[in-house]
C-alpha cells in the first residue's frame, strides 16, 4: 500500500501546528485530514477511516483523552494507531497517554524526523497484524470448511441413509438388519450431537460465562471410584477393538482442588481420547497417584503418538494430527476444552509422546493440605 492511500487524522486545536505537521507528511506523500476538535475528528471518520490518528490534549469541548476513549468505543476503530503529540512533558500526562492504551506519546516542538519514523513504524505494525489475522482467518476458515463438509455431512448421509431406507421398506426388513439400521441412526444421530455440543461448549467457554457458574474448586473423592465410572462407560468400544484397559488408583477419598464436573470433563475426554487413538489389540493404562501435595492422573495409549512437532500444537483449536491420513473423526476441541478447563482450574495438563509409540497425558490436581 503506498503513502497516498493511507489517510493520517490530524487533530489540534491550532491551526498553524495543524498546517505544519499537514505539510510535513504531504511531503513523505501521506494523504491528510484535518479536524480543530474532537467531536469534529469523529465527524469525519463517521464517512472516512483513517489508517493512523495523531491527537493533541488540550483542546476545546472534548480533551485527547476522551477523544481517544470515544474512537476506542468504536469496534471498527479498534485496530487504528493512536498518537498523542502533546505539549505537556510531565510525567502525569505522559504516563496516562500510555496507560490507557494508546500507540505512542510524542511532545511538542516535535522533531519531523521522528515523528515520520514513528509514523512509518506503527502503520507497518499495523500492516503486519492485518496480515496475520487475515492468514489466520483464512486457516480457520478452510478449516471451518473442512469440518463442517465432512464432519457434519458423514453423519448426516449416515441417519439419512439409513431412515430411508426403514420409511420405505421397514417392513421387508429382517429382525438384525432392521436392528442394524436403528444402530445407524443412533451413531450418527450421537456423532453429530457431540460436536454441536462442543461447538456450543467452547462459546461458553471463551465468552466466560461457563466460568461464571463454578464453584469453588473443592471436590472430595476417591480418584479410583471416579476413575472406575468413567472407563465403565467405554466397555463397548474397548471390546470391539480388543484393546486391554488397565486401571491402577489410589482408592482413597482426598480433597482435591478442582471443580468436580471439570475434573469428570476433563478425564472423560483425555479417557476417550485414548479409546480412539489406541490401535486394535493394543493397551491403554490409566493412573492417579499422590506425591503428597498433588494427584496425578495419567492416560497412557498404545496408538501411533504424536510427532515431537504436533506436541506444542495438539491442544490447540480444530488442531487435528495427519487427520487426512488417519480419517479422525471430531472438530478437534477435545483437547482444547480439556486444556482450557485444566487452567481455569491451575491444574497442568501436559503431553508427552516419542512419535511412534502411543502417547500419554497427565493431569496434575493440587491437594488440599489439612
Amino acid at each position: 500500500m503506498s503513502n497516498a492511500d493511507q489517510i493520517i487524522l490530524l487533530v489540534d486545536d491550532e491551526p498553524d501546528l495543524l498546517d505544519i505537521t499537514a505539510s510535513y507528511l504531504k511531503m513523505e506523500g501521506y494523504s491528510t485530514l484535518t479536524a480543530h476538535s474532537g467531536p469534529e475528528a469523529l465527524s469525519l471518520m463517521v464517512t472516512t477511516t483513517p489508517a493512523l490518528i495523531i491527537s493533541d490534549i488540550s483542546m476545546p469541548e472534548m480533551s485527547g483523552f476522551e477523544f481517544f476513549d470515544e474512537v476506542r468505543k468504536q469496534d471498527r476503530f479498534q485496530g487504528i494507531p493512536f498518537i498523542f503529540l502533546s505539549g505537556h512533558s510531565d510525567p502525569h500526562n505522559i504516563r496516562k497517554g500510555k496507560e490507557i492504551g494508546s500507540d505512542d506519546y510524542l511532545i511538542k516542538p516535535f522533531d519531523p524526523g521522528i515523528l515520520i519514523a514513528t509514523i512509518r513504524g506503527k502503520l507497518k505494525r499495523k500492516e503486519q497484524l492485518t496480515a496475520s489475522i487475515s492468514q489466520q482467518y483464512e486457516l480457520l476458515k478452510n478449516r471451518l470448511f473442512f469440518l463442517l463438509s465432512h464432519e457434519m455431512r458423514t453423519p448426516l448421509t449416515s441417519i439419512m441413509g439409513a431412515s430411508e431406507i426403514l420409511a420405505g421398506s421397514g417392513d421387508s426388513l429382517s429382525p438384525e438388519d432392521f436392528k442394524e439400521f436403528l444402530e445407524m441412526l443412533q451413531t450418527g444421530s450421537k456423532r453429530l450431537s457431540n460436536m454441536i455440543e462442543d461447538f456450543l461448549f467452547v462459546v461458553k467457554l471463551e465468552s466466560g460465562e461457563l466460568f461464571q457458574k463454578m464453584e469453588l474448586r473443592n471436590s472430595y473423592l476417591s480418584p479410583f471410584r471416579i476413575l472406575e465410572t468413567i472407563t465403565a462407560q467405554y466397555d463397548t468400544r474397548l471390546k470391539a477393538k480388543n484393546v486391554t484397559l488397565t486401571l491402577d488408583a489410589v482408592d482413597q477419598v482426598m480433597h482435591l482442588l478442582i471443580f468436580m464436573p471439570h475434573l469428570d470433563d476433563i478425564l472423560h475426554r483425555l479417557t476417550d481420547n485414548a479409546v480412539k487413538f489406541c490401535h486394535d489389540h493394543g493397551a491403554i493404562t490409566i493412573t492417579a497417584a499422590t506425591d503428597g501435595s498433588r494427584c496425578i492422573f495419567s492416560i497412557q495409549d498404545s496408538g501411533p503418538g504424536i510427532p515431537s512437532e504436533e506436541i506444542e500444537k495438539v491442544f490447540d483449536k480444530f488442531h487435528q494430527i495427519l487427520r487426512e491420513q488417519t480419517e479422525q473423526q471430531g472438530a478437534g476441541l477435545g483437547l482444547y476444552i480439556s486444556k482450557v478447563l485444566a487452567n481455569a482450574n491451575e491444574c497442568p495438563l501436559k503431553c508427552f509422546s516419542d512419535g511412534s509409540t502411543g502417547s500419554t497425558f497427565t493431569l496434575e490436581v493440587p491437594i488440599r493440605q489439612q
